[in-house]
């Protein structure tokens, strides 16, 4: 049985609320009571033992309850608000929402905001209406923001745009809380009027930032255009800046990226208002063998984090700052989504329930919906041309051009001074990028190459690529490189690694390729095969999915590839190749005589 369903905010209608009134004087025995708890109370930052009466999917009081039809007895444990995950992409986890539900509802998460920006750049608003359906067949709450940069640049080609007309429409939507993160901060502070457009079509809502690099004017700037958050601080510094300036810290500590233990003594010095955690993209493999919210919860203590503020920080934080009244908190009149931990330390969850029904309990839905899910909205998002071949993966002979620095656990990358390359040199670990352009069959390659990756045989390509999600392959060998991408193309979609001209690993993602169906344990068998694959070729990353995907994104510093070329994002703008004087190389070579 589906747990009741309310709107955003959340507030009882007249009639329940009246009944919580009559249960809370003792008029009325409550639908549920669970006695001998803990309670953690986000309010005061205390932990007090009571009983906690529930009806209608309410808090109705706490206290001395115990008239009820049921009794659930928490044993002395922590009875907590339910996890809230204020900023993530489901997509990068690789799963629609009914399996990400399945690994992390009975971990305690109990909602999160969706940031469809993956789905939309392929999709279009379509992408947005498919995530916000298919988290309605789930216990699990599913909340949406609108992608703001669709594409991420014009730098880019995405299989679809989203301009202001369409965000307004798309704000209308039930589930829908505010504009996604606007990553075009240069549209932004010079006043492009798309972006601003935009920003003016998302008036009165909150409007999510991601202000990657940006400090002292240029970030006073960015804020004053009416931002409302920022997940992209990486440092101490960065985060103080950031809520000085008055913005709502989103504390990112995902797959990719990890920010929590630089910016912990911060938090744990002032203890912020205006914080919360959030996984912003999180893999298959952490989801399932380290949980969701709760391993930030654990992540958070063991960086001494007072675990009370830590369950503030994802719960009552995030629901304050969404809007999602009556939320987030063990209180009257708030929603019962609660979560039952044995101690908080580990944080192992005994049960999790929604609207006052215990959906998950012992690591497991108690209800598992094995049903179909929704048809998948796009069949092949994949769309190369026929004469697609190796010619496209051979750079200039004469072009000069930096390399790529790719850093493990982030998502930034460097550069170093340009080169005049043509082949892969595993021996410098110097390995062959490309980027396929696949939404509309062009086939547009930009090429360039990267250190950081270790591959030293074959080819990895997937069509996983922040944010226009074209094709992204790496390779020492070219004609491995050209049999990973058509393998792409036949499955779908997905993730492909090639060793002497063998598919030697395959996950596929037929949903806009980059999300699955299957069971949570078959994408997690898939993504250890892949992984150890790529180990065993010399791939060093420990994320190799995540690492490359975002090898394309063009706001984030500082140099990257997009089926345009390579990207300077601190100029943002395409890099100009330098030209080799052969002439003067010639010469110089004859004066060495």
């Amino acid at each position: 049985m589906q747990p009741k369903r309310y709107t955003a905010d959340m507030e009882a209608p007249l009639i329940e609320r009246q009944r919580l009134v009559r249960v809370a004087r003792g008029l009325e025995a409550a639908d549920v009571v669970v006695k001998n708890a803990r309670v953690v109370d986000v309010m005061t930052k205390t932990i007090y033992r009571a009983n906690v009466a529930i009806c209608g999917g309410f808090i109705a009081a706490i206290g001395e309850y115990l008239d009820a039809s049921t009794i659930i007895d928490a044993g002395g444990k922590f009875l907590s608000p339910g996890l809230i995950d204020a900023h993530i992409h489901l997509e990068s986890a690789m799963m629609t929402p009914r399996r990400f539900a399945q690994t992390c509802l009975p971990r305690g998460t109990v909602g999160v905001v969706a940031e469809p920006h993956e789905l939309v750049n392929v999709m279009g608003i379509k992408g947005l209406t498919y995530m916000l359906d298919a988290g309605k067949e789930t216990p699990l709450h599913v909340w949406a923001s609108v992608p703001s940069c669709v594409p991420a640049s014009s730098f880019e080609n995405a299989g679809s745009s989203v301009l202001a007309g369409e965000v307004k429409l798309a704000l209308k939507m039930d589930g829908v809380l505010g504009l996604a993160e606007m990553m075009n901060y240069p549209g932004v502070l010079n006043e492009d009027s798309t972006v601003w457009n935009i920003l003016e079509a998302a008036k009165g809502r909150r409007r999510d930032g991601h202000a990657a690099g940006l400090s002292g004017r240029d970030l006073t700037a960015y804020v004053a255009s009416g931002i409302h958050s920022d997940h992209e601080a990486t440092t101490e510094l960065e985060a103080f800046e950031r809520l000085r300036a008055g913005l709502w810290l989103m504390v990112r500590e995902g797959s990719a990226a990890r920010n929590l233990a630089a910016i912990a003594p911060l938090l744990n010095r002032t203890q912020p208002h205006r914080a919360m955690l959030v996984s912003d993209d999180v893999d298959a493999r952490e989801l399932i063998e380290l949980g969701h919210m709760d391993r930030l919860l654990r992540e958070a203590v063991k960086n001494g984090i007072d675990p009370v503020y830590a369950i503030r920080l994802c719960s009552l934080a995030p629901a304050e700052y969404w809007h999602l009244e009556y939320r987030g908190a063990v209180a009257p009149g708030y929603a019962a989504d609660l979560v039952l931990f044995d101690d908080l330390s580990d944080f192992k969850t005994e049960w999790t329930m929604i609207a006052g029904e215990i959906v998950a309990r012992d690591g497991k839905l108690i209800q598992e919906n094995e049903a179909t899910e929704l048809a998948t909205p796009i069949e092949n998002s994949i769309k190369l041309p026929d004469h697609w071949d190796i010619s496209r993966l051979a750079p200039d002979d004469h072009h000069i051009l930096p390399v790529m620095v790719v850093h493990k656990d982030q998502i930034y990358t460097g550069k170093l001074e340009p080169e005049n390359l043509h082949a892969a040199d595993p021996d410098r670990d110097l390995v062959k990028l490309a980027v396929i352009e696949r939404h509309h069959g062009t086939g547009r390659t930009g090429v360039g190459f990267a250190k950081g990756i270790g591959l030293r045989r074959g080819a990895m390509a997937q069509t996983v690529l922040h944010d226009a999600h074209n094709i992204i392959v790496a390779g020492v060998d070219d004609s491995d490189m050209v049999i990973a991408v058509r393998e792409l193309e036949r499955i779908g979609g997905g993730a492909v690694i090639v060793e002497d001209g063998e598919i030697a690993a395959s996950i596929a993602l037929p949903i806009a390729g980059l999300i699955s169906d299957a069971h949570p344990t078959e994408l997690l068998k898939a993504q250890t095969e892949f992984e150890t694959i790529a180990r065993v070729l010399g791939c060093t990353l420990p994320h190799p999915i995540m690492t490359l995907a975002f090898l394309g994104l063009t706001v984030i510093p500082s140099l990257k590839l997009t089926d345009r070329g390579l990207f300077d994002v601190e100029r943002f703008k395409l890099v100009e190749p330098e030209i080799e004087d052969k002439t003067r190389k010639t010469r110089e070579e004859l004066e060495m005589f």
